[in-house]
């Protein structure tokens, strides 16, 4: 995931009607004294080849610079760009901080807190949060206020490269340590107790957040605030330490945020998987009645399954909404040194392409909570109790009988539905 590249000459402008861009022509046309006859004929070519005529043409940068918005305004992929900037992060934002601040609400409930995957679920909530606030929200303002805060003093580009990149590693790693712990418990089901417990789970979270902190700890070192030309700046990575912030760091980052994951929990899912088939099939070929320890057992097998297939979602679709990034994020670096001789054209699909990217990987932070309610039995009962609890006590007079019937539906399958068995990760 990327904090500190300078992306304002990236940025795009509301597109303006396309006699701007003639009459930005003709104004260059008369300041190079061209011939009123090929000037004529200039000025009567159709836009799009107005467009390829002045990028043609060597132009100084103060020149470049009158005539950029109203290039810009003929390509199609930068109004797409433009349009996706501006209106999906706020939906994502409201979905996502909703969405984390629930979960971290019930998964901290005391029904809940007994369990060490909702322990990894809680802390996951905190690190998408963060993620949301400084990566999404502020590049939001940025497109907004066409000004970038990280770029505004040193402490600001440090403080905001170290979280935005510790705090997306860290949400990554807490998924791969639940897949871990998934993996563990459907293939050594009588050892669960030993290998997922409270505290184990804070150690295991406390070890990864000191791991990916200390990886990002040199930002405060090799990157800052970077003046350039005409009076432009930009967060960027300091002239001594150029080659690792944006050649090699780009890999390694890659690696952290999506590459190794991806491996890893596409190895131990497909391991999950293959552990519930033959649970499955040697449930199928049982014959004969079964006592009551072993229906109690099935049970426990039952909602094991469940929780698996919840997690299982919770992974894959973290592995299709950010491998994409994972992809810009190594290509970004070639296309940053490029960007001067390249077509507008180019350009603007680069960006439309990395901010689809963007939009995707900031979705992965935002859509866990759903997932949960959709898939997760137990956690959906109480988000409804948690709701009518806030309801009834907000208004005691309430007239909906239906809702206090659902209140006490929810809270009556779980009185029904107690069970002797033991699954620490139950969810």
């Amino acid at each position: 995931m990327s904090y500190g590249e300078p992306e304002s000459d990236m940025q795009l402008l509301i597109m303006t009607p396309a006699s701007n861009l003639t009459s930005t022509l003709y104004q260059i046309l008369i300041a190079m004294q061209m011939d009123q006859n090929m000037t004529s004929e200039i000025l009567a070519l159709p836009p799009e080849d107005q467009l390829l005529f002045i990028e043609s043409m060597n132009l100084n940068s103060d020149v470049q610079s009158i005539d950029l918005e109203d290039q810009r305004m003929l390509i199609p992929e930068y109004r797409i760009n433009k349009a996706i900037g501006l209106y999906l992060p706020p939906f994502l934002l409201l979905m996502g901080t909703f969405g984390n601040i629930m979960t971290f609400l019930i998964l901290r409930n005391k029904a809940m807190t007994r369990q060490s995957t909702n322990l990894f679920l809680a802390a996951l909530a905190i690190a998408d949060s963060i993620v949301l606030f400084v990566g999404l929200l502020r590049r939001w303002l940025g497109d907004i206020m066409q000004v970038d805060i990280q770029s505004k003093s040193d402490w600001l580009c440090k403080t905001v490269s170290v979280f935005g990149y510790s705090s997306s590693q860290f949400s990554v790693w807490l998924i791969i340590a639940v897949t871990i712990e998934r993996y563990l418990v459907v293939s050594h089901p009588l050892h669960t107790s030993r290998y997922c417990n409270l505290t184990r789970a804070k150690r295991i979270i406390c070890l990864i957040a000191l791991l990916i902190v200390a990886i990002n700890f040199h930002f405060l070192f090799t990157v800052s605030v970077q003046e350039h030309e005409h009076g432009l700046k930009s967060c960027d990575s300091a002239p001594q330490f150029k080659i690792l912030v944006t050649i090699v760091w780009p890999w390694i980052d890659a690696s952290l945020y999506a590459l190794l994951p991806f491996v890893l929990i596409v190895v131990f899912n497909t391991l999950i998987i293959v552990q519930i088939l033959k649970a499955t099939i040697w449930r199928a070929a049982q014959n004969g009645p079964l006592i009551n320890t072993a229906n109690k057992r099935n049970v426990c097998k039952d909602n094991n399954i469940k929780l698996t297939v919840m997690l299982l979602s919770v992974s894959f679709t973290f592995l299709i909404t950010t491998f994409p990034m994972a992809i810009v994020m190594v290509f970004h670096s070639g296309w940053s040194r490029d960007i001067e001789t390249v077509p507008l054209s180019v350009m603007a699909q680069r960006q439309l392409i990395r901010t689809s990217a963007e939009m995707l990987m900031f979705l992965n932070h935002s859509v866990n909570f759903y997932l949960y309610c959709a898939l997760g039995q137990k956690f959906r009962n109480q988000v409804w109790k948690t709701l009518c609890r806030r309801t009834v006590s907000a208004n005691s007079n309430l007239s909906d009988h239906s809702q206090h019937l659902y209140c006490s539906r929810v809270k009556g399958y779980h009185n029904h539905n107690k069970s002797t068995c033991f699954d620490e990760t139950n969810l």
